[in-house]
């Protein structure tokens, strides 16, 4: 058990004193812990890869739709901008900044301000 200090860890073994899990029970248990020691030592860097490569194709298919002047590109522009309202709200309650209240703002207004320009959610 060196080394292994990650959050998600901690929480498979919490689990696995919770549930009263034995690692030398049976097949189905000795699955799910190591479906949860799996979890615990997934590289950060590769989720924070796959949201990015995420995000780049829903910004390809917002231009493509734009482009072609399609009424879904403008629903799913503000979809896009207020995926990041939830982070951004978690992020001014952990610690409450300036910056980050009017970030929090501005994205806001920014969602309102699309969704009303474009009248997307009138008559819906």
């Amino acid at each position: 058990m060196l080394g292994r200090t990650g959050i998600l860890f901690s929480w498979a073994l919490e689990g696995e004193r919770e549930l009263l899990l034995a690692t030398d029970a049976n097949l189905v248990t000795r699955l799910i812990d190591q479906a949860l020691v799996y979890l615990g030592f997934y590289k950060h860097q590769t989720t924070l890869a796959l949201v990015i490569i995420g995000y780049a194709l829903i910004e390809l298919t917002e231009g493509i739709g734009l482009a072609m002047r399609r009424r879904w590109a403008e629903y799913l522009i503000v979809f896009a901008t207020g995926l990041l309202i939830p982070y951004e709200a978690w992020e001014v309650v952990h610690k409450v900044t300036l910056l980050r209240v009017a970030g929090l703002a501005l994205n806001i207004a920014i969602v309102a301000y699309l969704a009303y320009r474009k009248r997307l959610f009138i008559d819906v």
